[in-house]
């Protein structure tokens, strides 16, 4: 061999051990709250080969300087390498600047996002349902981003890959320039739990356990934000007596914390619709309604129609105001739907029910105002931007 290819060949041989840049390239890129938004945030990204480690370098500016290591996330169905890592010690109301991948692998582009306060403040989120991956699903994704809201609420339904796991990866391709900088905070919805194959051998929820990072249980969970308390609640899995004691024990907890000024709760099936593929669902009525009065929880958002609807305040399934726009905090609790987040639209029944205040056949967003003082202001807007309507509650104190 000629000593001239000598050194072509070291170079050769180098190139072929370190991994294809493509390859190790992060994809899909999203963030969500750990068990403390003011202190943690949990990320998860995607390459097609495995990498040596998986990082976050991060910190206050773009020179970064603090390092996490993560772990391998798995499951039978992926469908590419998931990592995971957990961020923790955040300083609260802090903009945080990372970036996420592997030495040898290489690395994503930087991104930030902000952890929440350590004392109340205003704030606004945004929330929809039954999201997919269409032409209206990424117009939603533009929505989000326009609003610039603290995090966002997926209501259930959210990829509909239904066992389909290559379309996970387009939905969360479809979310990154959101989700990579907005923590982004599910519930599970029916189509999480999958089926795959031609046998459509049930697996479960397994593919959103694993593509999410979440807080607590993860099928379940509860997290502050200022003066709120968030409670995603699993209604796929209503009658697992497990949750609905967690559920009691939660908003009972909730309600003794005088740090609390506003209790939400959001989840996939609605109490109460007026779609004529649907209508009341009974059963959640029986099992929900009463816990909800109990600790008189001011919203409930939901999926699973796919409209926008809203009730008037209710107390057992009965409307105690007859206003559009202003009611009482504690005098009944708001039922919202807005399962218009982009896959498709159903159709209402022919007329609208005594209980219903606002309906409309629409894709649609919400996008929540909670002030550190002052009325709790909701907002559903069509896919355009435009109002649907605007509703408050006021607080009592």
């Amino acid at each position: 061999m000629s000593l001239s290819l000598i050194p072509r060949l070291a170079v050769y041989l180098l190139l072929l051990a370190q991994p294809n840049p493509l390859a190790t390239r992060p994809t899909q890129v999203r963030i969500a709250y750990g068990d403390d938004p003011r202190h943690s945030v949990r990320i998860v990204w995607q390459t097609q080969a495995a990498t040596a480690t998986e990082v976050v370098e991060y910190g206050t500016s773009e020179s970064l300087g603090q390092i996490a290591r993560g772990k391998r996330a798995s499951y039978a169905y992926e469908t590419g390498v998931l990592h995971e890592a957990a961020l923790t010690s955040l300083e609260p109301g802090t903009t945080y600047h990372y970036r996420v991948g592997d030495f040898a692998g290489g690395y994503s582009r930087i991104y930030s996002f902000r952890t929440a306060p350590d004392k109340p403040e205003d704030f606004t989120f945004t929330a929809f349902g039954d999201h997919g991956v269409t032409e209206a699903a990424a117009r939603n994704v533009e929505n989000v981003l326009r609003e610039k809201p603290a995090f966002h609420l997926l209501l259930g339904d959210i990829s509909y890959a239904n066992g389909d796991q290559p379309v996970w990866d387009a939905y969360f391709t479809q979310i990154e320039p959101m989700a990579c900088r907005i923590p982004v905070m599910p519930t599970l919805g029916n189509h999480e739990n999958e089926r795959i194959g031609p046998e459509r051998k049930r697996i479960g929820y397994v593919s959103y356990l694993a593509r999410f990072a979440l807080p607590g249980a993860e099928t379940h969970y509860t997290f502050d934000y200022g003066a709120a308390r968030f409670v995603a609640f699993n209604s796929d899995d209503v009658e697992n007596k497990e949750q609905l004691a967690w559920l009691d024990k939660t908003l009972a907890t909730a309600r003794q914390d005088r740090k609390v000024r506003w209790l939400i709760v959001y989840q996939h099936h609605p109490l109460f619709g007026s779609t004529q593929r649907r209508g009341d669902n009974q059963a959640l009525i029986a099992a929900l309604q009463p816990l909800y009065d109990k600790y008189q929880v001011d919203l409930v958002l939901q999926g699973h129609d796919h409209v926008y609807e809203r009730q008037y305040p209710l107390r057992n399934s009965q409307a105690v105001s007859a206003s559009l726009q202003v009611y009482p905090q504690g005098q009944g609790t708001v039922y919202v739907i807005c399962g218009g987040g982009g896959k498709s639209l159903y159709q209402f029944t022919p007329e609208k029910p005594a209980l219903c205040a606002v309906r409309e056949q629409t894709y649609c967003y919400l996008k929540v105002h909670v002030p550190q003082k002052g009325a709790l202001v909701v907002e559903a807007r069509r896919l355009d931007g435009s109002r649907i309507e605007r509703f408050e509650i006021q607080p009592t104190l």
